[in-house]
């Protein structure tokens, strides 16, 4: 894992996705950004990009968003079929 994209709600962090690269996390996250429309509610939830460094991970992207978006939701999803497949 080089980069990991967290999803997180009001309560917390809910679910994450972890990429070989960086370029493939920022990928996501700009899929994820062009579903979503600019808002001035509050922002509520949100897509963290973090990199993987040697002790841990640092922040380097974020997306946040007013409400809960199925759409937004479903086009991280669908970055998860389409990582390059991890060596085991």
């Amino acid at each position: 894992m080089a980069s990991r994209l967290v999803y997180f709600t009001p309560k917390g962090p809910l679910c994450f996705i972890d990429y070989l690269t960086v370029r493939e996390g920022k990928a996501a996250l700009e899929q994820i950004r062009k579903t979503v429309r600019s808002s001035r509610l509050p922002k509520l939830y949100e897509f963290r990009l973090f990199e993987k460094i040697r002790n841990g991970l640092v922040k380097i992207d974020e997306l946040v968003l007013p409400r809960f978006d199925p759409k937004s939701i479903a086009v991280f999803l669908d970055t998860f079929d389409q990582r390059s497949p991890q060596l085991t």
